[in-house]
């Protein structure tokens, strides 16, 4: 049996390996591969693209909880997890703005509110500017995850008014939904559910 000079093999392997290790990478692939983008407004529940989902456990006061709804701002991704904490859907969102970034940190699930907001307080920009919010609102607190204490934010999960607004850093604080998932979602949750938003 014939065997290959090794130097003359190696120099072979460069030259095969050669495309795959200089071929550029253009930035287009880039961006259709990103993984934010993957995801619509109106949903997935694809198992490939929640595999990237973050936990849905925080301990609050000492007690472990999982939580329902976990939104990563570096992605403008909300995800959807059952009791048990596993992912069930993911949705794209929009975030605040640079100007008026969204918090990170823990929140709960006070109540919802439906278009147009009469229940809401009068001096309430909800109350004044009802379309801004889309059909529903859930209502949120921040809760301090060492006392369990609860403080308003003014930051709650909402619809639209412009669905081009989806995706992108755009809001006043609040995460936008898509308005027919904001409906939806709101059956979902309750009153003291779990909320996380991170980056």
């Amino acid at each position: 049996m014939r065997i290959m000079n090794p130097i003359r093999a190696l120099a072979l392997s460069a030259v095969i390996a050669a495309p795959f290790l200089t071929a550029p990478v253009s930035s287009q692939t880039v961006k259709q591969d990103t993984f934010e983008h993957s995801i619509p407004a109106s949903g997935s529940t694809d198992i490939h693209k929640l595999i990237g989902a973050p936990s849905a456990e925080v301990t609050i006061a000492g007690v472990k909880h999982n939580a329902v709804i976990v939104v990563d701002i570096s992605k403008n991704v909300l995800y959807k997890y059952d009791n048990e904490g596993h992912p069930e859907a993911a949705y794209l969102v929009a975030s605040g703005k640079k100007s008026t970034p969204t918090h990170t940190g823990v929140r709960i699930v006070t109540h919802t509110e439906t278009f147009p907001y009469k229940n809401a307080p009068a001096n309430s920009k909800r109350r004044r500017a009802p379309r801004d919010y889309g059909p529903k609102i859930i209502c949120l607190n921040k809760i301090d995850t060492n006392t369990a204490e609860q403080s308003p934010t003014g930051e709650f999960i909402h619809g639209n008014n412009n669905p081009n607004s989806i995706g992108k850093y755009a809001s006043h604080g609040c995460i936008r939904m898509d308005n027919e998932v904001i409906k939806q979602l709101s059956q979902q949750i309750k009153r003291g559910d779990i909320v996380i938003i991170q980056k």
